[in-house]
């Protein structure tokens, strides 16, 4: 179709009636292929259905299951059939005047939308031709002068006064085409939400419930999740906190795949979003196992950094390098108790009312924990808390991201033992991998949430 007109002074600022007739006729032919293809569909079963010589068990059941998915692809066909008569597979125009075309019966959506664009166009001709003899009129007016112009001057009066009046006319005719083109969008849309909210495709109550379910505890598990990432490396309250905000989150998980192996069962869900589920449960695991390593190597080198600060003999001296070379060449793993429970401590931790009572207790206000992470990240940035948040920043798991951090800032001042700084390259991997390893399961167990994506 031509293009749209761009200036719609007088009547308008901008175009009252916008869309594309041809593009609307274009969607609703392909609504119609659809549906003609579904319509061949449901005779081709039917047909089976119909035949009587396959008499074994397993055509009886087959054909028990095709009466079924007859059912619905006799709703999907009517879905789309609506859709395809209320849009409209052509445009259908009609000719005549303003008034042939505002009294037309209504038809699909595509044909009065092209009406009321032909009606609006022509009104908006009328409008600025009648603009034109407007200015020429109040041009005349402005141009009057001596006994010859008063006598004059009441016809142009006249010729503006009209002008005028064809201008609101015009304005007014685009109001009707407006309505035409409202009343079309009306039609249609009722037409085809009542299609969909009445037939064997609409999800019942027990569905749009667990959808619910779903939607919601995904949306929980992933936002307390990240958050319980980025909170961790908090000296004193972090890992109370992440602690919270990761028993939270793994609950809203649980619900969250049990309400997703419902779907599944529903037909509304596929196994991939289970066994994704599923994997992000085993990475959680992963992630958990790996902060047990990370959390005793921690513990060793930090202990033997603060036996390191207070040496003063060359022999003391030799004995905490000796110890920082055997930690740092040390191969660390988890023996397989520690790799079962890890494993186990996920699922375990949330309904732990120790855990739960130990990092509320932590959290609570008054007890000066608050100062103490002030003042420990403070000192991290030399007395400037913004740049020792900073330097500690880390997404590793809440349950080792200080230690390594505390590390990795230790490192520098202890210039007199090399294998310090081999010990800080360790924690900093560690973090990385920590990091990518539960950020990994999040995504997963959020079934690859848009937000992590």
């Amino acid at each position: 179709m031509a293009g749209r007109p761009r200036d719609w002074s007088p009547v308008a600022d901008s175009d009252p009636i916008p869309g594309d007739p041809d593009q609307m006729a274009a969607l609703g032919k392909q609504l119609r292929k659809t549906a003609d293809e579904l319509e061949r569909q449901i005779k081709n079963l039917r047909a089976v259905v119909d035949v009587d010589a396959w008499d074994s068990d397993a055509g009886k059941e087959f054909r028990e299951k095709s009466k079924g998915s007859v059912k619905k692809l006799e709703a999907a066909f009517k879905r789309y059939n609506t859709a395809a008569g209320a849009i409209g597979s052509e445009v259908q125009e009609v000719a005549g005047s303003h008034q042939d075309k505002l009294l037309a019966p209504p038809n699909n959506y595509a044909s009065d939308l092209n009406r009321a664009q032909e009606m609006a166009d022509a009104a908006l001709k009328d409008a600025q031709d009648a603009d034109t003899r407007k200015g020429a009129a109040e041009k005349s007016l402005d141009g009057l002068s001596g006994k010859k112009g008063n006598e004059d001057k009441e016809g142009f009066e006249d010729k503006k006064k009209a002008a005028t009046g064809e201008i609101e006319s015009a304005k007014a005719k685009i109001g009707e085409a407006k309505r035409i083109r409202d009343d079309a969008a009306k039609r249609a849309r009722e037409s085809i939400d009542d299609v969909i909210s009445h037939d064997s495709l609409k999800d019942g109550f027990w569905d749009t419930l667990v959808k619910s379910i779903a939607d919601v505890t995904q949306m929980i598990s992933t936002w307390c999740g990240i958050l319980s990432l980025v909170v961790g490396w908090i000296p004193v309250i972090g890992q109370a906190l992440a602690g919270v905000l990761g028993a939270v989150a793994m609950i809203a998980t649980l619900i969250n795949t049990l309400a997703t192996l419902v779907q599944v069962l529903q037909g509304n869900a596929e196994w991939m979003d289970l066994g994704m589920a599923a994997l992000g449960f085993v990475m959680m695991g992963v992630g958990k196992a790996f902060s047990k390593v990370a959390g005793k190597f921690a513990d060793k080198a930090l202990k033997r950094i603060d036996l390191a600060k207070t040496a003063k003999t060359s022999r003391q001296i030799g004995r905490n390098n000796k110890k920082f070379n055997q930690i740092s060449g040390k191969k660390n793993r988890l023996d397989r108790t520690d790799a079962w429970k890890s494993l186990k401590e996920p699922f375990t931790e949330p309904f732990s009312k120790g855990a739960w009572s130990k990092n509320l207790q932590a959290l609570r206000p008054g007890n000066g924990n608050y100062d103490s992470a002030w003042s420990a990240t403070a000192a991290r940035g030399e007395g400037n808390a913004a740049v020792g948040a900073g330097k500690s920043f880390s997404m590793v798991d809440a349950g080792v991201a200080s230690k390594l951090k505390d590390i990795k800032l230790a490192a520098p001042e202890m210039g007199d033992f090399p294998a310090v700084n081999k010990i800080s390259s360790t924690a900093t991997k560690m973090s990385l991998f920590g990091g990518g390893v539960t950020l990994g399961g999040l995504a997963l167990d959020s079934n690859l949430n848009p937000l992590l994506g």
